[in-house]
């Protein structure tokens, strides 16, 4: 009932903020017929990558024999299985045009269900009060930017959001394009011309995407479940072409495909995460809004592992003790408590930006002594 009348008084404040902004709602609606599809027979390719990468790794990692701090097991596996069952389902059927079509869609279905901000489409109409959390965020980034031209980001793939006359941008544009000025500043500290980032659980690829687009980034390499790599996947490959986007599917092929040196975006299933620690080319770490979600152990190992030559470390993740009515009870782990290993100093710590989606958390910059 509160719920409903909070609702109700946020239509009147979020009009007024869509009024002051000139913004105006736009969807380039859904994909329902291959004659709609731009370039059709180049992202028939990607998708046929798609379907070999699910025959060769198990979406929990059934067929891998890994540590366990990195199987995809309990509370999480049965998530994924509600939450992205229509993805799991359409990739064990095969057909390869009806994958396409399902991933031409991903702003409106499964796909992007928990990598996303505010509210899906599917009850955006009439969820005011995630409207007003957007144009309140908004109305922060525009005292950071001053303007909104470099938020819109350029993909393709049909999508719904806001838009300001030409300017088009979606609902975690404003994540992806802070976090990006946060890494790239990050990154002044010091004397190379180009960097290597790792980021653990990239989601849908909007970081990535913005990372790889700027003149200081050479590669980028993000470890993540294969549900969100494969997401993650069609999506950057669309834009960048399958020579400039390497999707991983062994431990064998990440010995003899990951060559961080080369201007490229690398997509690892987190199974393989050993191996990194290996590599002396990577500079940065970035990690936001899913170590908090993991175990500690799991978040142990990921630091654990780190390759010796990353110099710094962004993330931004909860800093509020918040239990999920889980069988297991299960606890988010606070930022604070990340076992940073000791070599690296805080030298930075704020709330994170966009406040009042990342209500919970907090970002840190730590850098190697």
């Amino acid at each position: 009932m509160l719920k409903n009348v909070a609702n109700y008084i946020n239509i009147l404040r979020s009009q007024k903020r869509i009024k002051n902004f000139r913004l105006s709602f736009f969807s380039d609606g859904k994909v329902n017929s291959l004659k709609k599809v731009q370039n059709l027979e180049k992202k028939r390719d990607i998708v046929k990558k798609i379907l070999n990468f699910t025959k060769s790794c198990d979406p929990f990692y059934e067929n891998l024999n890994i540590d366990k701090s990195l199987k995809i097991g309990g509370m999480w596996k049965e998530y994924l299985l509600q939450v992205k069952k229509d993805q799991f389902s359409i990739y064990k059927k095969g057909d390869l045009d009806e994958i396409l079509i399902f991933h031409e869609n991903m702003f409106y279905n499964c796909l992007i269900r928990g990598l996303w901000n505010y509210a899906y489409f599917d009850n955006i109409k009439s969820d005011y009060t995630a409207k007003l959390l957007f144009l309140k965020d908004l109305e922060l980034y525009k005292i950071i930017f001053r303007d909104f031209i470099d938020l819109p980001s350029s993909n393709e793939i049909n999508r719904w959001g806001y838009k300001q006359g030409n300017h088009k941008f979606h609902f975690l544009d404003m994540s992806s394009n802070l976090q990006k000025n946060l890494i790239i500043n990050s990154l002044n500290n010091f004397d190379k011309q180009k960097y290597n980032i790792l980021e653990i659980g990239g989601g849908f690829g909007s970081l990535g995407e913005r990372l790889f687009e700027s003149e200081k980034i050479n590669s980028y390499t993000d470890f993540d479940i294969p549900a969100s790599l494969l997401t993650a996947y069609y999506y950057l490959a669309v834009k960048f072409g399958e020579e400039k986007v390497e999707l991983i599917d062994s431990l064998k092929n990440v010995k003899s495909k990951l060559q961080p040196e080369n201007k490229k975006i690398y997509l690892i299933p987190s199974a393989f995460y050993a191996e990194i620690k290996n590599y002396k080319n990577y500079d940065l770490l970035c990690n936001f809004a899913s170590f908090s979600e993991m175990d500690f152990t799991t978040v142990k190992y990921y630091l654990d592992n780190l390759p010796k030559s990353v110099k710094a470390i962004v993330t931004g993740n909860s800093n509020r003790e918040t239990k999920y009515d889980l069988s297991n009870k299960f606890e988010e782990v606070l930022i604070d408590d990340f076992p940073i290993p000791k070599d690296y100093v805080l030298c930075f710590s704020n709330v994170q930006t966009p406040f009042y989606s990342n209500w919970r958390n907090k970002t840190q910059i730590w850098y190697k002594k």
